[in-house]
């Protein structure tokens, strides 16, 4: 019995042993030095390349290393568009892994062929790095372009000023704020005939694509999402309004009052201030498969609320930029 007893009390010691290695235990919450350690930079900022041509698939890839892991923040600027791209993670080392860009933007517009800087910061220890790439190349994004007003629509782009209410800012503009690229179209005018409707419209013919019908990634409605980019300036008083020209006939051109016109149930109220992604699926306005397979031209339209302006009314304007067809999902940014 003795034996057995000591045999016991020795496995006891061995088990409660093991039980006590604190390197081996698995522990799942933050490490402490990772909490109150002291931090080096064990690595600064570096880019794999000081020039990227992301049209030909390259890539900028940041690295940097720290004694311990930290939040972080990269944030990619371009000085010529204001494009914004932000990166963000909880990390010791930055690498292909959590530090990539590929040309996308976070904040719109989208990037050009421009300088830009990057900014590694890691906010608990105030600390700012920063290394400069120039894009020679922009990214190509994927879906079915429509217009980016780039060229001159020429015939394929009717202006409606029928009160003549839209004031001579309406058009291309090439002041360096377009979204997307060197130009966007621009609405400018006001409302001063009936309470809350339009100061004018304009229509773009799918003939612009070199097609009689827009082209499209599918057509499935539920698939084919409808995007472009919107300016507004947060005047609270313009709606924009978008709509989808079916040919209803058949005649392969748009007859206004003869073709029937899609829009969502909700217009735009253009009240926030910037470019915004404007995005749906053409199920979205009620169109069949035959409908989406026939839109013949696009509308689109600035409308003043009267019922809110003041009196006088105030003018009202939108941008509009990069209108694109994707299948599946909205256009990556």
């Amino acid at each position: 019995m003795k034996n057995i007893s000591l045999y016991t009390i020795l496995s006891l010691f061995i088990l409660v042993g093991l039980g006590c290695d604190h390197e081996t235990d698995f522990f799942d919450g933050p490490n402490l030095e990772d909490r109150f350690g002291e931090f080096n930079l064990l690595e600064g900022l570096a880019v794999n390349r000081t020039t990227v041509d992301f049209s030909a698939g390259e890539d900028v890839r940041m690295t940097a290393r720290f004694n311990k892991n930290v939040d972080f923040i990269i944030r990619i600027t371009g000085l010529e568009s204001g494009a914004v791209k932000v990166i963000e993670g909880f990390d010791n080392e930055l690498d292909a892994t959590n530090a990539i860009w590929e040309g996308g933007t976070t904040i719109l517009p989208l990037f050009r062929l421009e300088m830009c800087r990057i900014e590694l910061e890691i906010p608990e220890e105030s600390l700012v790095l920063e290394a400069m790439v120039e894009v020679v190349g922009a990214r190509v994004y994927e879906g079915s372009l429509f217009t980016d007003f780039e060229d001159d629509l020429g015939s394929d782009l009717f202006l409606g000023n029928f009160e003549f209410e839209l004031t001579g800012n309406t058009g291309r503009r090439f002041d360096g704020n377009a979204a997307e690229g060197n130009v966007y179209y621009y609405f400018e005018g006001t409302d001063n005939v009936v309470p809350n409707f339009f100061a004018g419209l304009v229509d773009i013919s799918s003939t612009t694509t070199g097609e009689t019908y827009a082209p499209l990634p599918t057509t499935v409605p539920e698939d084919l999402w409808f995007n472009c980019f919107m300016y507004a300036d947060g005047g609270p008083h313009g709606i924009a309004v978008i709509q989808f020209i079916v040919d209803s006939n058949d005649s392969g051109a748009f007859e206004d009052g003869v073709d029937a016109a899609f829009q969502l149930d909700g217009d735009f109220p253009l009240d926030w201030t910037g470019w915004r992604h404007i995005n749906h699926t053409m199920a979205d306005l009620g169109m069949t498969e035959e409908d989406v397979t026939k839109i013949v031209a696009i509308r689109m339209l600035l409308i003043s609320n009267m019922n809110s302006q003041p009196n006088p009314p105030l003018q009202v304007d939108y941008g509009i930029d990069f209108l694109t067809f994707t299948s599946g999902a909205p256009l990556e940014l």
